[in-house]
């Protein structure tokens, strides 16, 4: 079965060196069923998200059993994905999963909640995301400040690390400049009700969330849980966002 990253937002393929695995842009040959090269635990296929809707992003998937791999905001594209094309997608893992803000009172509970209402506006959400862009080309590193200030206390140790520091600064600068179209579409789309999805997914979940996640609290995993028609649910009590991430993700490629 053929792995495939689905990254975090704002966020980039980059995110995979945090758990000690690589990752390739999905090419041609991939998407057309070809199997992604070397082993799974070493490599991994990131979705590429330029796409104009997530039906279209689905009919680009490899015409071959595929394993999506959605982390943080990119669960919500995974698991339209998996809703849409259940003939590929037969496996699905979430890492410090997003889930649909309808399904609980999760908003202030959430380190990123300023910018959730931010997203709910078109216009607002651009002209913020155009300073983002602006301000990575010129010092990602204070971007990356900017977006951890309310981290939880498992990924702050993470950025004093110097590797995992300088892998979070290309993830989050890939994902406000190159990625910037995927981003402004998905936030969007986030905002807006999706929970009718869910139970459109037939293949099996694996949830993975760390019980000290302030991005994405605890209680939207038991959401997901509770609303897709296979899944379940595996916590780290010490961990959080991005931690859980680097805790899981050499496990869910050697399974």
């Amino acid at each position: 079965m053929m792995p495939i990253y689905v990254h975090g937002l704002p966020g980039s393929g980059a995110e995979l060196a945090i758990g000690g695995v690589s990752g390739t842009e999905m090419d041609r040959d991939v998407q057309d069923g070809g199997v992604a090269p070397g082993p799974a635990v070493l490599h991994c296929a990131v979705l590429d998200r330029d796409a104009p809707s997530f039906a279209q992003l689905a009919i680009r998937l490899p015409n071959a059993p595929v394993h999506l791999i959605g982390f943080s905001f990119g669960a919500a594209c995974a698991l339209r994905l998996a809703a849409l094309a259940p003939e590929k997608v037969r496996r699905l893992t979430l890492v410090s999963a997003t889930a649909p803000l309808e399904l609980g009172d999760f908003l202030p509970h959430m380190a990123g909640a300023s910018l959730l209402r931010l997203a709910k506006s078109a216009g607002r959400l651009r002209a913020m995301t155009t300073v983002q862009s602006a301000l990575a080309r010129v010092s990602p590193g204070l971007v990356l400040k900017l977006v951890a200030r309310r981290a939880d206390a498992a990924d702050a140790a993470l950025l004093d690390d110097a590797t995992c520091l300088s892998v979070l600064k290309t993830a989050v600068s890939e994902g406000l400049t190159k990625g910037r179209g995927a981003y402004l579409r998905e936030m969007a789309a986030y905002t807006q009700p999706w929970a009718r999805h869910l139970p459109r997914v037939s293949c099996p979940v694996t949830l993975h969330h760390g019980a000290m996640d302030a991005w994405a609290p605890l209680d939207m995993a038991y959401a997901l849980q509770q609303n897709l028609p296979r899944a379940e649910l595996i916590t780290y009590d010490d961990l959080g966002h991005y931690s859980t991430l680097r805790r899981a993700l050499p496990q869910i490629l050697s399974s």
